[in-house]
């Protein structure tokens, strides 16, 4: 293996929702989030604070099991950020901007520390991945809004 490699991958979402909407939906972590993306990895959390989100998830990869920590930092009203250990090395910094009264984008910027440059993911690849994801996560957002749903 050679030396460690950052790699940084960035997304971007906009919701028809006010950016207090967002920001309390998209940081109302829950163990069963998985589940709205197909997921099979099991969440649970271990701390929930104003200022801060732990969890334990677990999953597959490869058929080896695999655990690790997400630790989420809140800075309302508009920034979160997230650390990894355990399963990666991954950090990423969330940002939210008003557009108007019921519209808001969500900026994210993600860095990967790989073992070496053999395990960099694909940029195009990892950040089409996310866009599926994010996609799915809009349709939920927007759909509790419209109906009336709280946040969090």
């Amino acid at each position: 293996m050679g030396k460690p490699v950052n790699q940084t991958y960035r997304l971007s979402a906009t919701f028809n929702a006010p950016l207090d909407y967002v920001f309390a939906w998209c940081t109302d972590f829950r163990e069963d989030d998985n589940k709205m993306t197909g997921s099979k990895t099991r969440r649970h959390i271990l701390e929930r604070t104003k200022e801060r989100f732990v969890w334990v998830v677990n999953y597959k990869d490869g058929g080896k099991e695999k655990e690790g920590i997400r630790a989420v930092w809140l800075h309302p009203p508009d920034s979160w950020h997230l650390d990894t250990c355990g399963d990666g090395r991954e950090v990423g910094d969330y940002k939210l901007t008003r557009l108007g009264k019921t519209k808001t984008r969500l900026d994210m910027k993600f860095v990967e520390t790989y073992d070496g440059p053999e395990e960099v993911e694909d940029k195009k690849e990892w950040e089409a991945d996310g866009k599926e994801h994010w996609k799915i996560y809009k349709k939920a957002l927007e759909a509790d809004f419209k109906a009336g749903r709280p946040a969090s």
